[in-house]
């Protein structure tokens, strides 16, 4: 008992640490610049139509901007202001002088800071290794495009942050013998919140059959069948709950007609007029109207063209190696320039992709040529998040529009649970023995990372830099970074 005590002790010191570094590399001058860049002109607007009672629809789900506007609601750092044209507008082109934006990125920035803990744990939960997750969970202390990301009136943060409560919930109940319904229909309902920031969380479903199928004997398969129908539709039912019960917050905040009725049905506008969104009744009208747009949004959006000027978007097969970043906003004195550019840290992603080619190879000498596994909980926990990697990577290479570095950051922390394992099935036996000089190597390991994460920190930052120091940087012509001159 003495035993168990101290373990979860330094787990929980080494979790307070980590945590405390996070609150450095995320939160510090969250609201700095104070100006607006990339998609938040359109998330403040949505995030204030909470705030006056406007319905509206937008092509993500509503969690990650309730969150938005929340923090707006409490920190109320713009209540003397004239915001009245936010809500009349999907995209805000002038923000009032003095405009703070410490309210609207707050939640963000904190899930941000918060998603530090729940990585830690994961890898902790992957090789119960206290000391080794603590050190690998720099790839996400120090992941400069994701810092940048998540200091921002924007989405990824939140969404990762429940992408990965419901990962972590996934491995708490991976080695028990017995799983419940009950942790199905729990696990369907994490995911659902991750999906109910943005769509592209559904890739999570693909946990599902990994965890009924792990050790399960498949000789003896037809007597699952039904258990396996009953637990998938109890993962179903919490997955469309949890997604239900966000758009029904989402209902009853918007729940006025506006300047604008995105095509709303005439039953819906109804419903609206007769302030009846509390009506669970209404709900199947509003929800189909909301998913209708969502669809017709999409096909909207233009299509990725590398021929054209400015062209932010990336192909999804050059992603791992941070192509391309994109400049978020600049601002030039003398002859210095700030800047917000979506960089990567390359220590980092340069690693997963040496790691998904190793993990690769060993799973098709597994199945191909009969490769004896030395660990088959982690070799199958590597196949799990491998077939969600390139699940997720098909899936953005058949997409039409146009699409950016950014969606590339659910593959990349795959990726980094994928290089940990890795790492602990490659040197198991020499982590076991406890290994001094695997400790140095690690330790090598981390220092790179943070060296690339303070040499590429200008760019996450807004900090300035001549046009020799931004040359400086450039360290790949696909990553096309471009200097202000």
């Amino acid at each position: 008992m003495k035993h168990l005590w101290q373990k979860h002790k330094t787990l929980f010191d080494h979790a307070w640490i980590v945590f405390l570094i996070s609150i450095f590399t995320y939160t510090i001058l969250y609201f700095y610049p104070s100006a607006v860049f990339w998609d938040e002109n359109y998330h403040i607007a949505s995030a204030q139509k909470y705030i006056e009672g406007i319905m509206y629809m937008e092509p993500h789900p509503p969690l990650g901007k309730l969150f938005i506007a929340l923090g707006e609601f409490i920190l109320s750092p713009n209540a003397g202001l004239d915001t009245a044209h936010f809500v009349k507008t999907d995209y805000i082109s002038n923000f009032p002088q003095g405009y703070s934006f410490a309210g609207v990125r707050l939640f963000p920035t904190l899930f941000g800071a918060a998603g530090s803990v729940l990585f830690f744990l994961i890898l902790y939960k992957l090789s119960h290794h206290i000391k080794y997750a603590f050190l690998f969970t720099s790839m996400y202390l120090f992941a400069n495009a994701f810092i940048l990301q998540s200091r921002s009136a924007m989405l990824e943060s939140t969404q990762m942050f429940f992408i990965f409560a419901a990962i972590l919930y996934f491995l708490t109940i991976f080695d028990k013998e017995d799983k419940s319904y009950k942790a199905y229909l729990f696990l369907g309902g994490l995911i659902g919140l991750a999906v109910s920031v943005k769509l592209n969380g559904l890739i999570l479903i693909i946990l599902f059959p990994f965890l009924y199928f792990y050790k399960l004997p498949l000789m003896e398969y037809k007597k699952y069948i039904l258990d396996f129908i009953l637990k998938g539709i109890l993962f179903v039912v919490g997955l469309i709950l949890s997604i239900s019960f966000v758009f029904y917050i989402h209902f009853n905040l918007a729940d006025q007609l506006g300047n604008k009725n995105y095509q709303a049905s005439t039953e819906y506008k109804q419903i609206l007029k007769d302030n009846a969104t509390a009506n669970v009744q209404n709900f199947p009208v509003m929800m189909m109207d909301h998913l209708r747009y969502i669809s017709g949004y999409g096909k909207k959006v233009p299509q990725y063209n590398p021929c054209k000027e400015g062209e932010n978007g990336s192909y999804a097969l050059t992603w791992p190696f941070g192509n391309k970043s994109i400049n978020y906003r600049w601002d030039k004195y003398d002859d210095h320039v700030r800047y917000l550019y979506l960089q990567v840290n390359p220590m980092i992603w340069f690693s997963v992709v040496i790691s998904l080619i190793i993990t690769l190879s060993l799973i098709i000498a597994k199945f191909i040529f009969g490769l004896q596994v030395t660990d088959k909980r982690l070799f199958y926990l590597m196949g799990t998040f491998m077939s969600m990697y390139i699940s997720y990577m098909i899936t953005m290479v058949n997409i039409e529009r146009v699409m950016y570095l950014y969606h590339y950051f659910i593959p990349l922390f795959f990726g980094t649970f994928i290089l940990f394992l890795l790492f602990n099935y490659l040197f198991k036996e020499s982590i076991e023995k406890g290994s001094k000089i695997l400790h140095i190597a690690v330790i090598i390991f981390v220092a790179e990372i943070i060296f690339c994460y303070f040499y590429f920190a200008p760019f996450t930052y807004y900090w300035s830099l001549t046009t020799t120091e931004f040359y400086n940087r450039v360290w790949f012509d696909f990553w096309k970074l471009e200097p202000i001159l």
